[in-house]
């Protein structure tokens, strides 16, 4: 189980997600947004730079990331571990 922490952390993140969804979603289509603390931390072509650069500049846990257009995963889901995520892929 995450932290209240990590997960307070991923509810703003979700909610700055969605706040800026339409906007986003005409704009961004395809690629993935690193949000932290609540806010759009960058938008990025490629999910592995993008989590990359939100392990360097953030740690693991202290950032989501959103894939624009695809269905958000619940916050339960979500606030596993990304490289989890990323290895139930392959």
């Amino acid at each position: 189980m995450h932290s209240p922490e990590v997960i307070a952390e991923l509810k703003k993140n979700q909610d700055a997600y969605e706040a800026a969804r339409s906007e986003i979603e005409q704009e961004h289509w395809g690629r993935t947004v690193l949000l932290h603390d609540g806010a759009v931390a960058g938008i990025y072509n490629d999910l592995n730079d993008a989590y990359a650069i939100g392990c360097e500049k953030y740690g693991l846990g202290c950032f989501s990331l959103q894939e624009v257009g695809a269905k958000p995963i619940e916050l339960g889901f979500q606030a596993l571990p990304i490289h989890h995520l990323l290895s139930l892929a392959d």
